[in-house]
Order: C-alpha cells, then structure tokens, then sequence
C-alpha cells in the first residue's frame, strides 16, 4: 500500500466499505487487507460496474486526478469508482481481478504516472491480460518505460501534450523529465488538449474524456 498523504481522498467507495464492516474509512495497510477479503467475499450482485481513476506522482497529496471522480458522467451512475495513486499497484490488481471475475463493464482513468501504470503494471501484468477492459483513458502518460499493446482494451483514449509546444512551466518540466509518452500508436484516439499544462488532469478530461466515456457506454 503507498504511503497516504492525505485521508481526504477516499480510496474505496462508501457504501463497499460499510458492506465490508470496516466503519468510516479505509485508513492503514491492515484495513486494506480486510477490505480485499471482504470484497472478494461479496457476492457478485453486491458489485455495480467498475471505474479506478489512478493519480501520478504526489497526486496524494495534490489530488489532482482525485478530482476527476466528481466530474464523472451521470451514465456511470451505479458505478463503483475507486481511487489508487500510481504505486498502489498490486491493489489495482486485485480490484481488476474481482470485477472481471464478476462480469462488470470496466473503465480505467490515469494520469502522468498513474497512466502509465495503469498500462504497464496493471494492465499488461500475467493477471490482468485477459479481463475485458470496456474504456481506458491515459492522461499525459509519463514513464521511463515504453507502452505496450493491450489487446484486452476495447478502446483506448491517449490525451498528450506535445512537449515541443508545451510552455516551459515548472509542472511541464516535471513531465519532461519523467519522459512523456505523447503519441501513441497503441491507443485508438490521440488527442492534444487546448490547455497545454500537465497537471490539469480534471481540465483534460472533461475537455473530451468525458465525452469518449458516454459514447462507449451507449456502444455496449
């Protein structure tokens, strides 16, 4: 489990933690524990579908991608929506695994690093390969690492800023730093936001993430 900056940012939504008997709030690496016994002990009727937005570096404590799970569409209502930071990975996993087990529709949001973990230690991890993910979403993705195809994704969003243009401010030089992936070949949909900052996870999705969500959800 990482490190928690800030309590404020629930990881786990309210209605599973009370069906887990764990109280207010999942606070330390023992409840986390707990909670994924429980939640692999509910029945699958208990599960509504699923959405993790994964936050990048410092978003913990920053919350920027946290913020997106209240500008969710009104069509992911019954949703489950869970929020991981970007070395929560092994949890992600687990998350992953039930839902795909139980059939849900999944939808994965990630930003900076929380995008490129989503695809490199998520998503093409020997776990989580073959469970059907409906919509990803990668939010200026940024890893050392290449990207990888995911076969198992129906329809992939990549939203990039092209660093070439991109101002030189200290939140894009953060970026550049940690290598942004930028154009995709991997994904279905390349798309250059009108605001060319980085950290504006919420401004970047909602310019054309939402949009792509409630299309794919009137395809399925």
């Amino acid at each position: 489990m990482a490190i928690v900056f800030s309590y404020q940012w629930r990881r786990d939504p309210q209605h599973l933690v009370e069906k887990a008997g764990l109280g207010e709030r999942v606070e330390n690496a023992r409840d986390e524990r707990r909670f994924f016994e429980a939640l692999e002990a509910m029945p699958d009727e208990a599960l509504g579908d699923l959405c993790i937005v994964m936050g990048g570096f410092m978003d913990g404590l920053l919350g920027r991608a946290y913020r997106i799970i209240g500008e969710l569409p009104p069509a992911m209502k019954g949703f489950d929506v869970y929020y991981r930071e970007h070395d929560e990975r092994a949890g992600t996993r687990c998350i992953l695994k039930r839902y795909g087990r139980a059939g849900r529709r999944i939808i994965l949001i990630g930003h900076s690093w929380g995008g490129s973990s989503l695809v490199l230690d998520v998503l093409a991890h020997a776990d989580c390969r073959d469970i059907p993910v409906m919509a990803l979403i990668t939010l200026d993705p940024v890893a050392i690492r290449p990207p990888r195809f995911l076969p198992q994704v129906r329809r992939w969003l990549n939203i990039y800023l092209p660093y070439e243009k991109a101002p030189w401010s200290r939140e894009n030089n953060v970026a550049r730093l940690g290598r942004p992936w930028q154009y995709l070949r991997q994904a279905d949909i390349n798309y250059i936001p009108s605001r060319l900052c980085h950290s504006r996870a919420l401004d970047m999705f909602k310019e054309f993430g939402e949009s792509f969500i409630e299309l794919r959800l009137m395809d399925e």
